[in-house]
């Protein structure tokens, strides 16, 4: 089941966001950062992280009620969205959790009136570079972010028609 974050669903979100990071960027960022920081890194930021009216997040839940997955997309002033974060626990990738939360995460955005969407990935994930563009995404440049004090090539990828992803 795909639904709307609750606030008792940070707990869950912080974690899965912080074993997706371990387990994908493993050769990408410090192995002090992700075995030592980034847990309390994650879960300072959902349990701050302020969420709009208009911003989407989702989560996977399973029939148990476990959570497996989430999708954070956050409203621009400009209008578009940006799809902050997609992961889903590794015990439960590759059963279409991720695509069915992003076709949603379109539905509701366009719902809300927002045309477009962007996001960025690291550009040695070709798994999810891959996902995005069977999606519909358009690929962009490839750009230098930081990410918690490592900088690291990223992708923009976009959808001028989130109608496209929305399926």
């Amino acid at each position: 089941m795909i639904r709307p974050a609750r606030d008792s669903d940070r707990d869950a979100i912080a974690a899965i966001h912080t074993a997706s990071w371990q387990d994908t960027y493993r050769d990408v960022l410090p192995d002090d950062l992700l075995d030592g920081t980034l847990s309390s890194i994650m879960a300072d930021r959902w349990q701050t992280q302020e969420i709009g009216d208009r911003d989407v997040v989702l989560v996977a839940q399973a029939d148990d009620g476990e959570i497996l997955g989430f999708a954070a997309t956050w409203v621009e002033e400009q209008g578009g969205g940006y799809i902050d974060n997609l992961h889903v626990q590794f015990s439960a990738q590759s059963q279409g959790l991720g695509r069915a939360m992003l076709r949603e995460t379109a539905a509701q955005l366009l719902r809300n009136g927002v045309p477009t969407g962007y996001l960025h990935v690291v550009a040695s994930n070709q798994r999810a570079r891959s996902l995005y563009m069977r999606l519909g995404g358009e690929p962009g440049p490839i750009e230098d972010k930081n990410l918690y004090g490592t900088i690291v090539p990223n992708q923009r990828i976009d959808w001028s028609d989130l109608s496209i992803l929305a399926g």
